[in-house]
């Protein structure tokens, strides 16, 4: 093993200097823009001001998981912290069986039963509204969470479940911005767990799935589709892309796309990713592909293993936050990408293999990983912008910054200083500011 890691690094290594020139022109590409400010007097003299200009949030949605929020005790404040300082979009599931208990019981409300990795909805939507963040759902529907009390009939099946949908929209419509209708429909060679009973196919109940929640939701709430990680290359990245373009096709409400990224284990990471059929170059090529259908697309969970065979744990964790490196570079590169999430933030929590290879941002403790120094360093320095300018004599200031939300400070000659907030959100934006 020790032989297929250190062959797998230099693999990985290589392969990201064959795609960085491709992937830093996709990043300057499709996440930055050319953005002017106008400043005038009310009667539009042009002013001569020092423009102060800083990036406070990404337009492009980087999040994680909440699944523990409210079940930390005394390192729930620390948790908290690890979230908002680093993420836009936080996430926690709908899945049908713990959400809905029994018929007609639900567990939205805070005060509702505590199911360990499953906090009430509002609690997380709450958190999400009070720290400016995006709320994203997920799934609505997944084989495994299917509730033991819903009948194995499909017409049974669809009634419940778009009951279930109807509650959900009746309460988080427009509130949660993304949702999975569907997820991990090629988990079990081609069959939701629990669901071989079904008369008709995966891809029908699908189809028919998110036909019913396009209908039930606004177009204020995201309708995902979302997969397993091998839909990110070879041959299920085929039948992926065949399906989804079927969908676009029959005009299917389908708002965005998603793809699992987990890798439980040191050895399936080496095997599948370093070494094997999830190379870089495979899943930049499958993410270009996809590109063409001009849906969205997401990476909606993510592990990356830090326990490696033979190596300390120093190393494992250097080796963990160079691959995420590398792979949020070629993700963000990527020209209908609309977000990355992160699944498990904290190391002790996680679910059964999902902790075993130690694939979170922080320890047990909230101490930052280095795969979390690496993200932090992205998303608030490598891909932020910030500057100082002079006005010219037109009173304008341009500059190029990557998309999102700005906090402008303009100064006059008196010293005399405004802040404004503006959202630079494609290509060409102008604030005019009209000061005294």
């Amino acid at each position: 093993m020790e032989q297929a890691i250190k062959k797998g690094i230099e693999q990985y290594r290589a392969a990201y200097e064959t795609l960085s020139p491709a992937i830093e022109a996709g990043i300057e590409k499709y996440r930055k823009g050319n953005f002017r400010i106008e400043v005038t007097r009310s009667d539009g003299t042009p002013l001569s001001v020092t423009v102060r200009t800083v990036q406070k949030k990404h337009a492009f949605d980087f999040g994680t998981s909440a699944l523990m929020l409210g079940a930390m005790g005394d390192k729930e404040e620390a948790y908290r912290e690890a979230i908002t300082n680093l993420f836009n979009l936080v996430t926690t599931t709908f899945c049908w069986s713990v959400t809905e208990t029994e018929p007609q019981k639900y567990r939205f409300a805070e005060g509702s039963e505590e199911i360990y990795r499953r906090p009430p909805a509002d609690r997380v939507l709450r958190f999400a509204e009070e720290n400016g963040m995006k709320a994203k759902g997920q799934p609505l529907f997944c084989g495994r969470w299917c509730p033991d009390w819903v009948e194995k009939d499909l017409d049974t099946l669809k009634a419940r479940w778009t009951d279930y949908v109807k509650e959900v929209a009746k309460r988080y419509d427009g509130k949660y911005r993304i949702f999975d209708v569907t997820n991990e429909s090629y988990q079990t060679n081609g069959t939701w767990k629990n669901m071989s009973w079904l008369p008709i196919t995966n891809g029908e109940l699908v189809e028919w799935m998110l036909k019913t929640a396009g209908e039930i939701f606004s177009e204020n709430c995201v309708m995902e589709r979302n997969e397993t990680t091998r839909v990110n290359y070879g041959t299920y990245a085929d039948i992926y892309y065949e399906e989804n373009k079927a969908l676009t096709e029959k005009k299917v409400r389908l708002d965005a796309i998603g793809f699992q990224f987990h890798f439980f284990s040191g050895q399936s990471c080496v095997e599948n990713h370093l070494l094997g059929e999830a190379g870089l170059q495979s899943i930049f090529d499958t993410y270009q592909k996809m590109s063409t259908l001009g849906v969205p697309l997401y990476i909606t969970e993510i592990t990356i293993p830090s326990v490696y065979e033979g190596m300390s744990a120093e190393e494992g964790e250097s080796l963990q936050a160079e691959i995420l490196e590398k792979l949020y570079k070629l993700w963000f590169s990527i020209p209908r990408m609309r977000g990355i999430i992160y699944w498990n933030i904290k190391e002790g929590d996680a679910w059964k293999n999902e902790g075993d290879c130690r694939g979170c941002l922080v320890d047990e403790y909230l101490r930052k990983k280095k795969s979390y120094c690496v993200l932090e360093w992205l998303l608030k320095k490598e891909w932020n912008t910030a500057l100082t300018a002079q006005s010219d004599e037109n009173g304008t200031v341009s500059f190029r910054g990557f998309y999102g939300e700005y906090e402008i400070t303009a100064t006059d000659e008196r010293g005399d200083a405004r802040t404004f907030r503006h959202t630079f959100e494609k290509d060409n934006d102008v604030l005019k500011i009209v000061l005294p």
